[in-house]
């Protein structure tokens, strides 16, 4: 595979900030965002950073990641607890399921099915698998060891595209499987923890540069960023959020 490979400047204005001691920021594909406070209670913000909505789950344990892919639908998933929580858009509970009980012992990464599912990795069985909300098993794929060289594959990022399923670990690159988990192709992108996606473009971080992967055309583009220190990011349409330990600042952007 070729990877194909542009730099250019972007024209960032800086739209909006709120103020918030975040571990974790999503957004959807409205633009709207997410925040994880580090006390565990969610905030829904709008595309110009207004407060929509916010409800405490501390009482459920720690929150270790958010799927806002389906802006109707939320997914939690509370690693140490090893279930996932499905919230309206107003962030109201829906419901619950526990991993265990579908027999997965520990999954690392967890990301929305396209069919509104999910995906899910299972450590124990090394196994890409496509769950149905209430845990009953749809599809597997065979053991993963056998298309990565590291003995250690632990994927922390999982994104449906609708077409193709990208599994992200740092050591071994983006897998890249079938909507049936049949393993297709790994892209060599190593280093990285999440993937963003946009369209058909997957995006992701690389010494505080903002790098687009076109998974169409192997294109890679590279965009500076408007400020060096930051913990997460996000992308949505023409908006960027970048968040520190208290702040979350809200960018609309251009090509230069």
């Amino acid at each position: 595979m070729v990877l194909m490979c542009s730099s250019f400047d972007m024209g960032w204005q800086l739209l909006a900030e709120i103020k918030i001691n975040a571990k974790d920021i999503q957004t959807d594909r409205l633009g709207n965002v997410y925040a994880i406070s580090n006390t565990n209670q969610l905030y829904k913000f709008d595309p110009n950073g207004k407060l929509l909505s916010t409800l405490n789950y501390a009482y459920l344990g720690n929150m270790s990641h958010i799927d806002a892919s389906n802006p109707m639908e939320l997914y939690v998933f509370y690693k140490e607890l090893n279930t996932v929580v499905f919230l309206d858009n107003n962030l109201a509970f829906r419901g619950k399921v526990n991993l265990s009980e579908a027999g997965i012992l520990l999954a690392s990464a967890l990301g929305r099915s396209n069919t509104n599912g999910l995906w899910v990795y299972d450590v124990g069985s090394m196994q890409l698998k496509r769950l149905n909300k209430d845990g009953s098993l749809v599809q597997e794929s065979g053991n993963v060891r056998q298309f990565v060289a590291s003995e250690n594959f632990y994927p922390t990022s999982i994104v449906d595209d609708g077409l193709r399923i990208y599994v992200c670990d740092s050591s071994s690159g983006i897998l890249v499987f079938d909507v049936f988990a049949n393993y297709l192709k790994t892209i060599p992108i190593t280093g990285i923890l999440e993937l963003r996606m946009v369209k058909d473009e997957l995006f992701y971080l690389r010494n505080k540069q903002l790098i687009s992967y076109r998974t169409s055309t192997y294109q890679r583009d590279t965009m500076n960023l408007p400020k060096a220190n930051f913990i997460d990011f996000c992308i949505e349409k023409d908006r960027l959020f970048l968040m520190d330990s208290n702040l979350v600042q809200i960018y609309g952007f251009s090509k230069r």
